[in-house]
């Protein structure tokens, strides 16, 4: 798959952010922004620089409350339209299609610029076509990834770590949007603006920004069209008569399938659970796997690495910036431990540091 990668003491560490299958098809893709979110304080006193005017707090109205509503929407609705990913200067868009019929998703994403790609979804299989690696790979969509991918649990927590706030009616892409606003409660969480179509409650717009008011993420319509008929040709691939020769890649479905590693959180930020654990690659010239456990808030989420190291080897440790993710390393014994993410330092400190042997 296309990823963004960063290197740490020969170690690639890949983030599942930048994987396009992952960015653009978790149920009409909150994710993409949303994997960046953790922390900012003092969110009382910055509501004017983040642009709030005279917000209405709306405490009846929970953040799970919101993100299930426009999670129904976006599974069950009919919608094609062109979506723009804006992430630190940098921008990319795709077409997407999405029909529903008879209980079943199907869902066709196309890059309309950057490096080619189409995503296909049926309910929960994805087919990702790459033509520049001239790769197809078929993988189940990890869990009931919703919108954003929440786990059950998580919808209740949520609320406990932010404030929600009900702003203005703005137009996005020609529709009536409610404008909202997640304040956080502590230092582990980013603030999230969320635009959603006033009948329908489907997702438009969504921002992530720190504690000064600065955009870190944001993805959009900038058309749409609700409802309609969308025939089934429209969410055919329009790659599957060119893949002769392409290697063709499958992940079986891991249901059932518990992975341990022997590794395990002793303390986390409040809110984060563990999401994911499985075993990397080996790195080049070794035979050791390395470990990645991924926690999440069910807003953000930040994947922490275990590396085996040769006896006597040095490597840097501590903080560091790695294109737009945060990185938290540290030495045990013989591992190097490295948490990664678009998440505050805090978070990513915390999650690196609270990971032991069981």
């Amino acid at each position: 798959m296309l990823s963004r990668s960063s290197q740490f003491s020969n170690v690639t560490l890949v983030s599942s952010g930048g994987d396009p299958a992952f960015r653009w098809t978790t149920a009409s893709l909150f994710m993409a922004f949303a994997l960046g979110g953790l922390g900012a304080t003092g969110a009382a006193a910055q509501s004017s620089t983040l642009g709030v005017s005279n917000p209405t707090s709306s405490t009846a109205i929970s953040v799970g409350h919101i993100l299930q509503q426009a999670a129904n929407a976006a599974a069950t609705l009919n919608y094609t339209g062109t979506i723009t990913y804006q992430h630190r200067g940098a921008a990319e868009t795709s077409r997407i299609v999405h029909m529903y019929e008879n209980g079943v998703e199907m869902e066709r994403i196309t890059s309309l610029d950057g490096a080619p790609f189409e995503v296909v979804r049926v309910n929960e299989e994805l087919t990702c076509y790459i033509p520049d690696a001239r790769v197809m790979r078929i993988e189940p969509r990890t869990g009931r990834q919703g919108f954003p991918s929440l786990l059950p649990r998580q919808m209740t927590t949520l609320s406990q770590h932010f404030t929600v706030k009900k702003l203005e009616i703005e137009r996005v892409a020609g529709q009536d949007a409610q404008v909202w606003l997640f304040e956080p409660n502590d230092e582990f969480r980013f603030w999230h603006k969320l635009w959603t179509e006033l009948k329908t409650g489907l997702w438009l717009r969504g921002r992530v920004l720190d504690e000064r008011g600065t955009v870190i993420e944001e993805i959009t319509f900038s058309d749409i069209q609700i409802g309609g008929k969308i025939s089934r040709d429209q969410v055919k691939p329009t790659l599957a008569n060119s893949i002769a020769n392409w290697r063709i890649d499958r992940t079986l479905p891991l249901s059932g399938l518990r992975i341990d590693t022997g590794w395990m959180a002793k303390a986390l930020p409040a809110g984060f659970v563990k999401v994911r654990e499985t075993f990397m690659r080996s790195l080049p010239g070794r035979t050791d796997p390395v470990s990645q456990l991924v926690y999440s808030d069910g807003l953000s989420s930040v994947s922490v690495y275990a590396a085996p190291l040769p006896a006597g080897e040095t490597v840097s440790v501590g903080a560091s910036v790695q294109g737009s993710h945060q990185v938290f390393s540290r030495q045990s014994n013989d591992q190097l431990i490295t948490a990664f993410g678009e998440a505050r330092p805090a978070t990513v400190r915390a999650i690196a540091n609270g990971l032991v042997r069981k």
